[in-house]
């Protein structure tokens, strides 16, 4: 199995309400994270989703990241967890949970046994109050034994993963408290009065701020050690896993005035760019980074959300539940939705990147946007024709291994629907892969896992429950690519209309988390 059921309470760790709305050890230099979101405007013929509905956003990040935030070329990344697909959307929902669903395969997905998701109370001795009163495993790091620990560690995640050449995602989901002082706000407080608390226990004659400095030194330095020890525990046991802690970067100010949408800037404030930067030492022992947005999920919404991702040259992403059961109706929802929302856009999200990779990088590399500031979106206008013209030219391209020609097709005797191919080469740029020896890809595409461990193995898809086979190439071949109407040039801020059925309204998205999955660095980080 690779996912850990939580306990049913509350997330101690919840998002902003929408009441508005609102990434193997590499050396790493430090950057500001800046969270940034297009501000999608709904084409008119779309209703409002009565009721809207939550839908947080867990961005991965995966090392060695590089600076993107810049225009200019983008340095060379690890190659994709799948061969051949630069963008990849994983299904981290358990299949008990809703038997009977559409099978995510078809619709561009991979499935559930890619993505295991630890939390507070299934991977090792970790610390954490279930409220004041009543601590687990000492309440604060400082209590923690941590050879304990490390051997827990160890049995649990043997017995949730049982594959020790487990190929996926690999998320501590630990959000009980914050590893550093000031991040341990509203509920999160009783961990510094814990904090205090043990202190003066031992000095009752310091003063107030002799018990505040020195508080804050000892917790930080036991919540350093806690982590940095479980990751390298965890990465030495699932070595080719992708293994990092949720929800670090933050880019969550706790400040409603930061998250209204008309002072929405799409990007964190500096405050908690500065407090991101000082996680250097977590980012370091760190195969990926798992940050946390929340949304409040439209359908379009996939455009700003998954779409904006893919633009920004991240890897992919990962759907995730929170809830641990489901009434039928509910599962009827998600279903449908799956179905008719999430699945469609998927296939042309999937496609539209794997053809630009092969397009304009001879599938040797990713594209990522010419300006991370533009509106360009990597998708495909119109259904199978378009899929047919561009693959064309991504063949003749990659037969010469040189990117299309610039020379233009025959004037068509009657007006057409723009080549996309054309629209990314002014548009996107490529992020070359990187091999295992350090050195910009050659013409071999990677092999699976070759972004993990940096060597390749014929087996590596030796992972209990999961399969390698390209999902989106026999994704197109079992349902077409589902049309985008709208426009994804600049200017147009990607207009998009999925298809839904008549006089309905669109459907909402029921309670998901999205990872957002990005291989080689994000468009947002910056030395």
């Amino acid at each position: 199995m690779a996912w850990t059921e939580p306990r049913s309470r509350p997330d101690p760790d919840p998002e902003p309400e929408p009441e508005p709305e609102p990434e193997p050890e590499s050396k790493l230099t430090p950057y500001n994270l800046r969270t940034q979101t297009s501000a999608t405007t709904l084409p008119s013929t779309i209703p409002p989703v009565q009721p809207p509905v939550v839908l947080p956003l867990l961005v991965l990040l995966l090392t060695a990241f590089a600076d993107l935030c810049a225009a200019g070329p983008p340095q060379p990344a690890r190659p994709p967890l799948l061969s051949g697909q630069p963008f990849i959307i994983f299904w981290g929902i358990p299949d008990s949970s809703c038997p009977g669903r559409p099978d995510v395969r078809s619709l561009g997905m991979e499935r559930e046994g890619r993505v295991a998701v630890f939390y507070e109370d299934t991977l090792g001795n970790y610390p954490y109050f279930v409220d004041k009163d009543t601590p687990v495993n000492g309440g604060v790091p400082q209590y923690t034994r941590l050879d304990n620990h490390l051997q827990k560690t160890q049995q649990d995640l043997e017995a949730a993963l049982p594959a020790p050449r487990y190929l996926g995602l690999g998320v501590l989901r630990w959000s009980e408290w914050a590893p550093q002082w000031s991040r341990n706000r509203e509920k999160k407080t009783m961990y510094l009065e814990a904090s205090r608390n043990l202190l003066k226990a031992f000095f009752p004659n310091w003063t107030p701020e002799e018990v505040e400095r020195w508080s804050q030194v000892d917790f930080e330095a036991a919540a350093q050690s806690v982590m940095t020890e479980t990751l390298r525990e965890v990465k030495r046991l699932r070595p080719k896993a992708l293994w990092g802690v949720s929800p670090y970067p933050s880019c969550y100010s706790g400040d409603p005035a930061q998250t209204t949408l008309a002072n929405y800037t799409g990007q964190c404030p500096p405050a908690e760019m500065t407090l991101n930067d000082e996680l250097l030492w977590l980012w370091k022992r760190s195969s990926a980074l798992y940050p946390l947005l929340t949304l409040e999920k439209l359908q379009t919404d996939l455009v700003s959300t998954i779409g904006e991702s893919a633009a920004m040259g991240t890897a992919g992403v990962v759907i995730w539940e929170r809830s641990e059961t489901k009434t039928e109706r509910e599962c009827q929802d998600l279903a449908e939705f799956v179905r008719k929302v999430l699945g469609p856009y998927s296939i042309n999200v999937t496609t539209a990147t794997r053809l630009c990779s092969a397009s304009l990088c001879q599938g040797k590399g990713r594209c990522v946007r010419q300006n991370p500031e533009s509106s360009a979106y990597l998708h495909l206008p119109l259904p199978v024709d378009v899929v047919e013209k561009v693959t064309e030219k991504a063949e003749a391209a990659k037969a010469t291994d040189q990117p299309d020609a610039d020379t233009k097709p025959a004037e068509p005797a009657e007006p057409a629907e723009p080549d996309p191919a054309e629209t990314w080469k002014k548009d996107f740029q490529c992020q070359w892969y990187k091999t295992a020896d350090g050195d910009v890809a050659d013409q071999q595409s990677p092999k699976d896992g070759a972004s993990v461990g940096g060597t390749t193995e014929e087996n590596a898809g030796d992972v209990a429950g999961t399969t390698t086979a390209s999902t989106v190439a026999s994704a197109t071949k079992g349902a077409s690519v589902p049309e985008l109407r709208g426009s994804s040039s600049p200017g147009t801020a990607g207009l998009l209309e999925l298809p839904t059925d008549g006089g309905t309204h669109p459907l909402s998205a029921p309670h998901l988390t999205v990872l957002l999955l990005l291989v080689a660095g994000s468009r947002c980080l910056e030395p």
